[in-house]
This record gives structure tokens, sequence and C-alpha cells, in this order.
């Protein structure tokens, strides 16, 4: 008789809550299902459960740029460091703090973390086994509300922090000659996300109530667009004074709220996920409609774009949807839903290539053992 079992896959659900993150070929896309990672690889359609878990459910996830460490945080702030390419543990850490969000840098150097109203600069770990390999490396204020998003400049010098305040900051990771954190305000409502764009030449930002905001950055009294980094000195030595303008202000004209967004700077598009179930994408900085959609009856809480800008992933927690859309093709890479309410039931087909599974949704559902993917769903039954 075996004893030794090992956990092999997750069936039933693919999203719970938390963000959504591609991988950095583009081709896999991880989700947080209740206190695990669940990778599906869209390319050979299967999916893997990776072998830890959390004690809560995940809240955040961070790949770094080269694909070798990956950060799953809890909603308590309990943090683990994972070695995502051998799936192995290598750290606990806990940030005392509901994490609002994590991104590391582009150079993979330093990631940051937003904790309430505070925001902290933290060294990248190695991949070996360290005794204390999170150093923190500044801690930083300002925002009035907690931090709802995240971003970095492409250079790994800057990043923007966006917040309830309805305001937006600038930070610098190291200290800099002449710079100070810039605030950006002019929302009326929470600020749902900000990025700059490839150039650094504008920073986007977007609120919830659908307004998007083009900023310039600029000499004072000049009209003339300047690359934010590069600052600018008069004859005599001394820094030319410059000012982020407002240079056009836009609305989606939906209806509903904007309960998620995302940026792709090499493609410039803009995607927008709403209350309703809708998704639109623009093309930045003229903010061109490009496309819009129904995904789902309830709200969309996370979008991600691949490096590419090819597809679009959308997690719906309430309905536990999880959707991969090629934009350019109009249609679906991935469409996986699992069960609205507890499951009843499970039974295994004779050859074990198949689990079929029965919820109190009324809904019976037959997964693929092998791959993972649910293929078939059946509605007929009006009760649990």
């Amino acid at each position: 008789m075996k004893t030794d079992f090992k956990f092999s896959n997750l069936c039933g659900t693919v999203y719970r809550k938390g963000n959504l993150v591609f991988t950095p070929d583009g081709n896999s896309i991880l989700s947080p299902v209740g206190n695990r990672v669940t990778l599906f690889d869209l390319v050979n359609n299967k999916t893997e459960t990776l072998p830890f878990e959390n004690k809560r459910d995940i809240r955040r996830l961070a790949l770094s740029p080269n694909g070798s460490l990956l950060l799953s945080v809890d909603e308590l702030g309990q943090t683990q460091l994972v070695n995502f390419r051998k799936r192995t543990v290598l750290h606990y850490f806990n940030f005392k703090d509901k994490v609002r969000d994590i991104q590391f840098s582009p150079d993979g150097k330093y990631f940051v973390v937003g904790l309430g109203r505070n925001v902290e600069i933290w060294r990248s770990p190695g991949f070996t086994r360290e005794f204390a390999p999170f150093e923190l490396h500044r801690r930083l204020a300002g925002h009035h509300d907690d931090i709802t998003h995240i971003s970095w400049s492409h250079d790994s010098r800057f990043f923007l922090t966006s917040a309830k305040d309805m305001t937006t900051k600038i930070f610098s990771v190291d200290p800099i000659e002449d710079f100070v954190p810039t605030t950006l305000s002019g929302h009326r409502s929470s600020v749902v996300g900000a990025w700059f764009a490839k150039d650094m030449r504008a920073i986007y930002t977007v609120s919830d109530d659908g307004a998007v905001c083009v900023r310039r950055f600029r000499p004072r009294g000049i009209e003339e667009n300047l690359v934010f980094g590069e600052f600018p000195r008069e004859e005599s030595g001394k820094r030319t004074p410059t000012v982020w303008f407002t240079e056009h202000r836009y609305y989606t004209m939906l209806s509903a709220r904007v309960q998620s967004a995302s940026f792709n700077p090499g493609t410039s598009l803009l995607v927008l996920g709403f209350a309703s179930g809708v998704f639109g994408i623009w093309e930045m900085p003229e903010f061109n409609k490009i496309h819009s959609l129904s995904i789902s009856r309830k709200k969309i809480n996370t979008v991600a774009i691949n490096p590419t800008g090819e597809w679009l992933a959308f997690g719906s927690a309430k309905l536990g949807q999880l959707l991969v859309w090629e934009w350019k093709s109009e249609t679906y890479v991935l469409k996986q839903q699992g069960h609205f309410y507890d499951m009843a039931c499970i039974a295994y087909s004779g050859d074990g290539q198949y689990v079929a599974t029965g919820g109190d949704d009324a809904k019976l559902k037959v997964w693929n053992a092998l791959t993972g993917y649910c293929f078939i769903t059946f509605s007929e039954h009006t009760s649990a």
C-alpha cells in the first residue's frame, strides 16, 4: 500500500482573488487560487499547481523580470520567497501589514511594497538560502490614504505610487540632486493606476470614475516636453524649474466604475476593467478606443497584459473566472470558471483521466486530470 502520496494538481477553481502575473516569455500566467498558485501554460494547454502554500489566501504575486524569483503574499502580509524555476521555498518573511501592491524593478535589483499609506523599497534577495535575505533600502511616506498601485520607470530609477487620496506620487529609488518627491493631483476619485510612457515624456493616470489624464514634463512657462530624469540646467549651472502639466483629460464615457487597469509601454495599450464586467482597450496618448467587450456578469477584479501586448488576462473573483483574450483576432486563448459555491461531490472516471465535480451552484463540471482544464459544464440541474 502506497503511503508516499504527493500533491499533483488542483481542480475545481481557477481564480479566487489577487492579481494575475504573466511569465517573462508571455506564454504562461500565474493565478492565485486560495492559498496556492496555479501556473497556466497557454501554449501547451496544461496547468500546474505549485507545491508550496501560504497560510492564508494569497493577496499579491510578484515575479522577477528574469522569471527566477516569486513573491507570494497573503492577506496578513506573510510572504514566501520562492525559487520559481525549482519550485522551492527559500525564505519566509512577514511585512506585518496588509500589502496593497508589490512590484519588482525592471532590472530586478529592488522591489517596492505598498503597506497602507507607506511604501518600502527592498533589495532583491539572491537564489540561495540566507539567514536574512530581505534588506530594507528606504522607507517613504506622503500619501493620506491606502496605496492602490505601484509601477516602475523602465530605467529602474523612479517609481509611481497611486492611492485612494486621489493623488499619484513620483519617488526615486536613491536620493537624486535637486529632485524631490512630486505629487500629481487633479482626479476627483481614487486613482486606480499610473504608468510612465516608454519614452519617459508622459505619465498616464486613471481613476475609478473613468477619468484618464495625460501629464507632460515641461520647463516652467515653456511649451516643450522634456524627458523625465534628464533635469536641464541653465547656463549659470542652476537647475531649470520644471513642472508636470496635465495636457489632456479623457473620460471612458461608461457608467460603471473602473475596478482594474493595466498598461503596456511597448504597445502603448491601456486596458481597463469595469464593475459591469466590461473591459476596454485604448491606445495612448491619443486615447483612441480600439475594442470593448462584456466578458462577465460581475466586476473584473484584475487585468494583466503579456509582455508582447497580444494577450489580455482578466480575473473575476465573484464568479471565479479566468479569461485570456487575444484582442487582435478577438478570440479566447483561455476561458475557465470554477464553481460559484462549494463543491458537494466528486467522482473519477474508470480510467482515471477525468474528474467530475458537482457543486451547490447546481452545475456539474468535468475536468481533465492531466491538464487540469474543465472542458464541459452541465447546467440542467435546478438545485445543488
